[in-house]
């Protein structure tokens, strides 16, 4: 593949060298994070940290006491690694299809299976609130775990993805690009002495261990910025995996620890700015939808009571052959994409136990597509990006 300087990253990383310094001098700051700012947002909640995302519902299923291989509910349409997770932690991921309005768990199918399940994780899919009100009461007694590693500020009536279940976790490497990390937030007051308990057992990262990552963190986000993305990132990628083939479907191995004070650091710092960003990004998906309206793609919309983040923009098409030739145009024409999750349903089969029962979730994997919409795109780019959705439109 021939360099495109011009192509527009599929995804956004936000890792500046400012950012690096910043926790680097947080590895070594001797005075405490304050974290009063997160209380504004979340309120008096219970709240720790963890190296990762996965590392948090880790830590979270084992404070919770379930018995040796509970089943535990999770929407098919997801990344893997939360399937790793639950097993790690003991227990046996049971999925659940999704609904495709919203790309969030289908509560119809949940209380299909909730007899089977000791506890539920609801994923509030590129910062869409799932409806939390139909899934806490199918759910009952039964512990429900928010996933909002997409959903950081989006809210459900009035109320922050994160604060709607016994017990939620974030990551702090997506939206925000901390760099990494996890963050629990413990709604239910009696599980505290447990979390607790977990969290003693952890391991500190060492000052070697953050420097590295803090350096790697900045050279790969610098890299996912214009002209090098095309130049250099995207080409190189391609050409490993075109002449470098890995078939193997395997479950990923991951060590739980505490969070790096570099991570923590810049994670609290960028908070201060971080409503801005969202606000600038809700504004550009809405050019977005403006701008598609009367094509035939399937375009996001809130659904009523619940305001998103626009972690993502995905839209849909009627198959997958126009999917697909969509997402080769969008970036002959300078347009990265991404297909979401297309891999899951087959290594859900392979290696998760899934028995083909999420029949929306295979569809959404067949004909979903992730196009750019975030905050840092200019007017020109957005205008781009629709309009060669537009051009493509001749093709389908």
């Amino acid at each position: 593949m021939k360099p495109m300087p011009s192509l527009i990253p599929r995804f956004n990383l936000e890792y500046s060298f400012n950012d690096l310094i910043y926790g680097v001098e947080s590895i070594f700051a001797k005075s405490n994070f304050d974290f009063s700012q997160l209380e504004l947002i979340f309120g008096k909640q219970h709240i720790f940290f963890t190296n990762l995302g996965r590392s948090s519902l880790y830590i979270i299923l084992k404070a919770l006491n379930l018995p040796p291989n509970s089943k535990i509910g999770v929407p098919l349409y997801l990344c893997t690694v939360v399937f790793d997770a639950i097993i790690k932690a003991g227990h046996v991921p049971c999925f659940i299809d999704i609904d495709l309005n919203n790309y969030t768990l289908d509560a119809s199918d949940l209380k299909e299976k909730i007899d089977d399940l000791s506890a539920v994780v609801v994923v509030h899919t590129f910062g869409r609130p799932a409806d939390m009100d139909k899934i806490n009461e199918i759910a009952g007694d039964k512990p429900v775990i928010e996933d909002c590693a997409h959903s950081l500020l989006s809210e459900y009536k009035g109320k922050k993805t994160g604060t709607l279940g016994d017990a939620s976790f974030f990551s702090l490497a997506k939206y925000i690009s901390a760099g990494g990390g996890g963050m629990i937030i413990l709604n239910d007051d009696e599980l505290k002495e447990n979390f607790q308990r977990e969290m003693s057992l952890l391991n500190t990262p060492s000052i070697l261990n953050e420097i590295g990552h803090s350096l790697y963190t900045y050279i790969y986000s610098f890299l996912y910025h214009k002209p090098w993305y095309g130049m250099f990132a995207f080409p190189t990628v391609s050409f490993i995996r075109k002449y470098i083939k890995n078939d193997n479907i395997t479950k990923k191995e991951f060590e739980v620890t505490k969070i790096r004070k570099s991570d923590l650091g810049v994670f609290l710092k960028k908070m201060e700015e971080f409503r801005e960003k969202v606000e600038q990004q809700r504004k550009n998906s809405q050019i977005l939808i403006e701008e598609l309206q009367g094509t035939s793609v399937i375009l996001p919309y809130e659904s009523k009571g619940t305001w998103c983040n626009y972690f993502f923009f995905p839209i849909r098409f009627d198959n997958r052959k126009k999917r697909d030739v969509a997402d080769k145009y969008l970036r002959k024409l300078g347009v990265d994409t991404a297909k979401k999750y297309r891999k899951t349903p087959l290594a859900a089969r392979q290696i998760y136990g899934y028995k083909g029962d999420c029949p929306k979730s295979e569809k959404c994997v067949d004909t979903l597509l992730i196009i750019p919409n975030y905050y840092t795109l200019t007017h020109d780019e957005l205008l781009k990006i629709a309009n060669n959705i537009k051009k493509i439109e001749e093709l389908l």
